[in-house]
């Protein structure tokens, strides 16, 4: 399969807003090329440091821009639309905000080459010493021991679990997990999570997602592990505003649901969580940054959710609750 690279070249205050609406049309993952990167590293007195890499010193002069990466398929293409509707009438909007030129560029990339580029930064390692995650194609220089392997192999949908909000979400998937739970793992991406679920003890996992190429490779990592659709099924559609995919989903039947997206996205689709949770069900949620834990916590508290832990790695934070109601 091939993928669009859409690049929109903006200012660093453009940045946060064209973000914002890429979020509002389901674009969650995104690349970031600016010039205050390089600054922030350069004047952090927290960090201790004689040489750094010379393609982070080239974004001191670089042209603000965006990238993100969509499938080259009917949906993608759909996707692609959005964002030059977007973009054009952020052009002809009137605002005392400079951003830039606005202007959006494509390139098609094949999927192997693409992934090749990344491939040899991706590593075999260790959550919580419990869970070795490794992708398909590299071999374990030590033997597994106590530890369950984890393979995986993410595609364009991301999610190899390097990222501390899934490394966040992983370790209270270990910590919560009892034997014969069902699970529903909403955005479920490369498929990390519920995989995860699964081999920790969970009977049954369903994955939802708005991308239906995450869908599949989600369903093909499954089966790097021998995870087939006895235990693991994924649905693609927007759970929050289709009801027959809730109704496919099912209602009052999990005990436990993990989302790791975001602050914005988790609390609009928060309103969902009580319909699939039995009483007493977790939520697992992670991939919000500091400034959002208030919001998130009062948004839960207000649907009938207890607050049992939160957790943070860096700048990001996991919160774990008890529906109560």
């Amino acid at each position: 399969m091939n993928w669009i690279e859409v690049s929109i070249y903006t200012t660093t205050d453009g940045i946060e807003i064209i973000n914002g609406a890429l979020l509002k049309i389901g674009i969650n993952d995104a690349v970031i090329e600016d010039a205050s990167v390089f600054e922030d590293f350069l004047h952090n007195d927290t960090l201790n440091w004689d040489y750094y890499d010379e393609e982070l010193a080239k974004l001191k002069d670089c042209e603000s821009c965006i990238k993100v990466y969509l499938a080259d398929n009917s949906q993608g293409r759909e996707k692609l639309k959005e964002v030059h509707k977007f973009i054009d009438n952020l052009k002809n909007e009137k605002s005392d905000i400079d951003l830039g030129r606005l202007e959006l560029k494509t390139k098609v990339l094949n999927d192997e080459d693409w992934a090749n580029n990344w491939k040899q930064y991706f590593k075999p390692f260790i959550v919580a010493d419990k869970i070795i995650i490794k992708p398909s194609w590299e071999k374990l220089t030590e033997p597994a021991e106590d530890k369950t392997v984890l393979e995986i192999d993410p595609g364009m949908s991301f999610g190899t679990g390097q990222h501390h909000t899934t490394r966040l979400c992983i370790e209270q998937i270990i910590k919560y997990m009892k034997s014969g739970m069902e699970v529903l793992d909403m955005g479920c991406g490369s498929g990390i999570l519920s995989i995860a679920s699964v081999l920790l003890g969970a009977n049954k996992v369903t994955g939802v997602d708005i991308d239906e190429n995450a869908a599949r490779i989600a369903m093909e990592n499954a089966a790097l592990n021998n995870i087939y659709e006895d235990r693991f099924t994924v649905y693609c559609g927007d759970v929050t505003e289709n009801k027959e995919l809730q109704d496919a989903v099912g209602y009052n039947k999990y005990d436990m649901i993990a989302v790791n997206i975001i602050a914005q996205i988790i609390m609009g689709m928060s309103f969902t969580f009580p319909k699939f949770l039995k009483k007493g069900g977790l939520v697992i949620a992670s991939g919000i940054i500091k400034k959002y834990v208030d919001d998130v916590v009062d948004n839960f508290e207000a649907l009938g959710f207890e607050i049992l832990e939160i957790n943070n790695s860096e700048e990001w934070v996991s919160i774990t609750a008890r529906y109560n109601r």
